[in-house]
């Protein structure tokens, strides 16, 4: 149900309140609360959905306030809170042939309507209540969210716009239809409203932030940079606008300046610790690895469990052969987020250089059995047995990986490459010659793995004439 946080404006006078009414619970006495009080208590203890002590308030309110009607309503919420939906609509039914222009009945009406998932008899009283209610952009964002709830996205999306066109200074609202746009694959959509609505409504930041968001998406990141900055020229304290457009500059590789907009986040919000592992990675980018490490350990110091820092001073150290190092902090990464693919991949990488490949092999079989199309994840699985010296293994590894992934050139190299060494050489060229047919550049791969093959008459004969084909 919508929840009503009206009682949040009355501040610290709502906090004595509810102290002050579970004292009386507590000590079982009887304290005068007037109606007002009584009401703010009640919306407090449902909006905590805690309708144990809701029913407490309205039973003190019955009490003390007897002909007051204001109760009515927070009577049926709390029914409803209950499951006891039809006799929620019952009581409000009654209250509606009193008092038949009162807009928190239809509401009501609506919010226990929806918990039932009659998503259309909740449209109904919300429509009712527009015809009275100086709120008609949060009705019409109400009624968005029922026809979502239908999947109806199309028609949620023209309920969200209205309200946007009534409330065009709502933040939420530009946000939610973005949302929409971008849930369903709507992006080029999207930008053609947001861009309608800054022709109406130019100096709206959060239209241009979201308009950067959808470039981003479409990975137009020049466009992105662009509208973040005139997010930013309407407000030039738009710390996320400063964010997100790090991140473009960033996707296009400008790592200085990537650098620049994130620690321009810096001046007017607190330092978090996301925001220093993205530095950190951008001066891994550059090269300047202390530098990445110094902001990997900022941001471990803010977030002692944020696992990508780890992974970013497990990168750093592989790069500059601290591989020991590296290992304790891939596995730190792994421990604090053990579904990460990367992290556990990079692991496996490490054990297969430390000479470990039986740790490598345990790794990449759970990894190929959740992923049986990860082809890389295959070879690093049949290195490991290689490495152990059961070339038969490996062997079998790659045909397996095959029925799984028939096209990958890379993995008919591979097993060139093992029968080649296990002395079944004719066979190996049937299987290098396929895989130069199917993506001739990746014979690189083989070399990589088999530099001797560069010296061998046959495996250049077959690059000269695949090369030429």
């Amino acid at each position: 149900m919508r929840e009503n946080f009206d009682w949040q404006e009355d501040g610290e006078n709502a906090i004595d309140l509810i102290k002050r009414f579970e004292q009386m619970v507590a000590e079982g006495q009887r304290y005068f609360f007037d109606v007002e009080d009584l009401e703010v208590i009640i919306d407090y203890y449902l909006d905590m959905h805690n309708t144990g002590m809701a029913w407490r308030a309205l039973e003190i309110a019955k009490e003390q306030h007897p002909y007051s009607s204001e109760f009515r309503i927070r009577e049926a919420r709390c029914m409803a809170y209950d499951d006891k939906h039809y006799e929620a609509l019952e009581l409000l039914s009654k209250i509606e042939q009193i008092e038949r222009e009162d807009e928190d009945i239809f509401l009501t009406k609506a919010e226990i309507y929806s918990l039932m998932n009659n998503h259309e008899l909740a449209i109904e009283e919300y429509k009712k209540a527009l015809q009275i209610s100086e709120n008609i952009d949060e009705l019409y964002a109400d009624i968005a969210f029922e026809y979502e709830n239908m999947g109806d996205y199309d028609t949620a999306i023209t309920y969200l716009k209205k309200a946007l066109f009534t409330n065009p200074e709502s933040f939420s609202l530009i946000h939610e239809i973005a949302f929409f746009f971008e849930m369903t694959g709507k992006e080029e959509e999207g930008i053609k409203f947001l861009h309608e609505f800054l022709d109406k409504y130019p100096y709206s930041k959060e239209a241009w932030f979201n308009l950067g968001i959808f470039y981003n998406n479409l990975e137009l990141y020049e466009k992105a940079i662009d509208a973040y900055g005139y997010a930013l020229a309407i407000d030039e304290e738009f710390s996320l606008a400063y964010f997100n457009m790090a991140n473009s500059y960033s996707n296009l590789e400008m790592y200085k300046k990537a650098i620049e907009c994130y620690e321009e986040t810096f001046k007017y919000e607190s330092p978090e610790a996301i925001t220093h592992y993205y530095i950190g990675e951008n001066y891994e980018n550059l090269q300047e690895f202390d530098k990445a490490v110094i902001h990997y350990r900022f941001a471990l110091e803010l977030e002692d469990d944020l696992a990508e820092a780890y992974a970013g001073i497990g990168r750093v150290a592989s790069k500059v052969g601290e591989l020991k190092i590296s290992i304790k902090n891939f596995e730190q990464a792994v421990k604090l987020s053990p579904k990460n693919e990367e992290f556990n991949y990079e692991l496996g990488v490490l054990f297969l250089k430390t000479g470990e490949p039986e740790k490598a092999i345990e790794i990449y079989s759970e990894i190929v059995e959740k992923r049986p199309e990860f082809g890389a994840a295959w070879l690093n699985y049949s290195l490991g047995f290689e490495r152990s010296g059961d070339i038969d293994k490996a062997i079998e590894i790659i045909e397996k990986a095959l029925k799984h992934n028939k096209d990958d050139a890379s993995l008919w190299f591979r097993l060139g490459g093992y029968l080649y060494k296990s002395g079944k050489v004719h066979q190996a060229y049937v299987f290098i010659e396929k895989a130069l047919t199917m993506d001739f550049d990746k014979y690189a791969e083989l070399l990589a793995y088999m530099p001797e093959l560069e010296k061998e008459t046959r495996f250049i004969e077959l690059l000269e004439i695949y090369k030429n084909s």
